[in-house]
C-alpha cells in the first residue's frame, strides 16, 4: 500500500518539505532503472509487509498520513503531478482484498485515485 506522487518536474526533496513527511523512497526525474520508460520524479509513502501484513492496519496507516495533508495533496495535483494510492501484490485464483465501506468513504473523502497492481501466476 502506498501514496504516490509522480511528475515530470517532481523533486522529491521539494514535496518531502510541502508534506513534511520523509519518504520510503523516491527518485528524481530521469531514467528509472526499475520502471522502463518512465522517467517521473517519484516520491512514495509505502506500507508494506515489513511493517504489517494486516492489509486493513497498511491502509490505515497511510490514509491517516494522507488524510492530515489534504490541501498539499490537492495543490500538488493542481500543479500537475500525478497523486494516488497504489494497492500492490501477489493475487492467485481465489485471491480477495476487502476494503470496509468506512475504507472507501476515507479514500473518496481524499479525492485521490486508487490503483490496484496485481501481480499474476500463470501456474
Amino acid at each position: 500500500m502506498a501514496l504516490v506522487i509522480k511528475g515530470p518536474d517532481l523533486y522529491p526533496d521539494r514535496v518531502t518539505e510541502r508534506l513534511c513527511l520523509q519518504p520510503t523512497s523516491s527518485g528524481p526525474p530521469g531514467v528509472d532503472r526499475w520502471i522502463p520508460g518512465d522517467t517521473d520524479g517519484r516520491w512514495s509513502l509505502e506500507c508494506d509487509n515489513r511493517i504489517t501484513r494486516i492489509f486493513s492496519e497498511q491502509l490505515d496507516h497511510v490514509l491517516s498520513a494522507a488524510e492530515s495533508r489534504t490541501e498539499a495533496l490537492a495543490s500538488l495535483r493542481s500543479e500537475g503531478h500525478t497523486v494516488m494510492l497504489t494497492v500492490w501484490g501477489y493475487a492467485d485464483h481465489d485471491s480477495q482484498l476487502a476494503f470496509s465501506a468506512s475504507d472507501i468513504a476515507r479514500i473518496a473523502r481524499l479525492n485521490i485515485p486508487l490503483r490496484l497492481s496485481q501481480s499474476l501466476s500463470d501456474r
